[in-house]
């Protein structure tokens, strides 16, 4: 695995060094199609996935309420999609939802570095009265929280 880091020194995602089954997705891995493969992921939880037989690339944002996924197309190989999705200045904007850069730099200094597979998250979902203070923050594995907040939002 290996973290991308902006010059500001922030960890924004991780990426596998070999893909694994979106089936670590839980109640969502049914209803995201041709994309079987989790390639990486924001350290918030924005999950990177790959379709293998089109060779398209999605961003699927489990915490976005609504239209949570968005498609950015084939590219030849990962490190392509990387270099021009992924180290986009505005990619933070997004890949971070729903906390900005200068949060996760708070969160680092609150609760430490992550491990493999950890994410910042706040502890209880805002989708059933949490809040996106950052006091409320814990780490937790990207798989996991992502199956509880499909599990909270009703997805069968």
């Amino acid at each position: 695995m290996m973290f991308w880091k902006k010059k500001s020194g922030i960890k924004i995602y991780q990426l596998y060094k070999e893909p694994v089954s979106s089936d670590k997705l839980g109640v969502w891995q049914k209803h995201l199609g041709s994309f079987t493969q989790v390639v990486g992921y924001s350290v918030t939880g924005s999950i990177l996935l790959f379709a293998p037989d089109s060779k398209e690339y999605l961003i699927f944002y489990p915490s976005m309420p609504g239209n949570n996924c968005k498609n950015y197309g084939e590219f030849p190989d990962i490190a392509e999609f990387e270099e021009r999705i992924l180290k986009e200045p505005s990619f933070p904007q997004y890949g971070l939802y729903p906390i900005t850069e200068k949060d996760v730099k708070a969160l680092v200094k609150i609760l430490g570095p992550l491990a493999a597979d950890e994410i910042y998250h706040p502890a209880l979902d805002p989708a059933i009265g949490g809040s996106l203070n950052l006091d409320g923050f814990t780490k937790g594995n990207v798989f996991i929280h992502s199956d509880i907040l499909g599990q909270n939002r009703g997805i069968e």
